[in-house]
């Protein structure tokens, strides 16, 4: 996670690395998170600009509470952005599956384990720092 002020806009950055050895490489991975009304819909706009923070070779992810507009999800597919879009919906099946997978089912404790973990996460380092760890 990165902190509110001097992020560049991303509230997570991760890297994704495929392959191995000469067969491998890593992708920045830059993330924008939403808390919303479950109701409310993410424009165009919003995921435009995510994507126009992307570099060569890195891809976004666009998280939501809410859920993205039909005109959204169109320009995403017709403009080929090399972003995912999760959903309130599709958090809540992540989390669910978290919870019974590592939590024995107990939804508390999982969502307690994951924002324990948030403190310690933030950082200031830049996206393309991250390629380096």
């Amino acid at each position: 996670m990165t902190r509110r002020s001097g992020d560049g806009g991303a509230d997570f950055v991760g890297r994704l690395d495929l392959g191995s050895g000469l067969a491998g490489t890593s992708l920045v991975v830059l993330g924008q998170a939403k808390c919303v009304k479950p109701d409310s819909l993410v424009s165009a706009e919003q995921i435009a600009r995510v994507v126009a923070r992307l570099r060569r070779g890195w891809i976004g992810v666009y998280v939501t509470t809410g859920a993205y507009s039909v005109p959204a999800q169109t320009e995403m597919v017709e403009d080929q952005y090399p972003i995912v879009l999760i959903n309130g919906l599709e958090l809540v099946h992540q989390i669910r599956s978290m919870a019974r997978d590592d939590h024995g089912g107990d939804l508390e404790a999982c969502i307690e384990h994951i924002l324990s973990g948030r403190e310690t996460a933030i950082t200031n380092r830049r996206p393309e720092e991250i390629l380096l760890e």
